[in-house]
C-alpha cells in the first residue's frame, strides 16, 4: 500500500511539474521573405503556426501554399519548380532558446534571444542558428528573427532567380 501511495504521489509531482510551464502559441504569425539582390522576390506566409514554452522549446510550422507573392506567375512557379509544395508541403522548425536564462517571460521588456534547431523546408532538414529578440508586453509576447536561406542548403534549385533569401519570422503569442 505503501508503495501506491509513493508512486502516486511522485506521478503527481511529475506531472504537476509537467503542466506548469506555459506555452504561448499562435496561429496568426509571420513569416517574410525576399532576395537580397532582387526586390521582386517576395512573399508573405500570414498563417503559420508556432508555440513558445518558457522552458525554451520553440516551434513553427507553415504550409508552402500559405505564401502570397505580389504577381500570381512568380507564385505559381515557387509552387511548382522550386519549393514542389505538393511534394513538400510544409516548412518546420523545433528548437530551444540556448540563452534562456537572458529571457524573462513575466517581465516587461525586450530581450534577445539565441534559438538553435532544425529546419526542414523542400525535403531537407538543417541545423541552423538564429538570433532574435522576444518583446514581453503586459502579458503578449512578440518573437521577431531573420536569417539567410541558402537555396542549395535545401535542395531547391531556384539560381535562375536567386540563391539566396532573407527570411524574418515574425508571432505575436498571446
Amino acid at each position: 500500500m505503501k508503495k501506491i501511495i509513493s508512486v502516486s504521489i511522485g506521478l503527481m509531482l511529475i506531472f504537476g511539474t509537467i503542466n506548469a510551464q506555459k506555452v504561448y502559441s499562435t496561429r496568426n504569425g509571420k513569416i517574410s521573405f525576399i532576395a537580397p539582390n532582387d526586390e521582386d522576390v517576395k512573399a508573405v506566409n500570414n498563417e503559420v503556426t508556432s508555440r513558445l514554452s518558457d522552458n525554451g522549446a520553440m516551434s513553427f510550422s507553415c504550409l508552402i501554399k500559405g505564401f502570397k507573392f505580389g504577381y500570381a506567375e512568380m507564385q505559381d512557379h515557387f509552387n511548382t519548380e522550386y519549393l514542389q509544395s505538393n511534394t513538400y508541403p510544409r516548412a518546420d522548425f523545433k528548437g530551444t532558446i540556448t540563452n534562456l536564462k537572458e529571457v524573462v517571460f513575466t517581465k516587461n521588456g525586450t530581450y534577445k534571444a539565441t534559438v538553435k534547431g532544425d529546419l526542414t523546408l523542400h525535403g531537407v532538414t538543417k541545423n541552423i542558428t538564429v538570433n532574435g529578440t522576444i518583446t514581453v508586453k503586459d502579458g503578449k509576447m512578440t518573437a521577431i528573427a531573420s536569417f539567410p536561406i541558402i537555396m542549395k542548403d535545401f535542395k531547391i534549385d531556384a539560381s535562375s532567380v536567386t540563391e539566396k533569401v532573407k527570411a524574418e519570422i515574425n508571432c505575436i503569442y498571446q
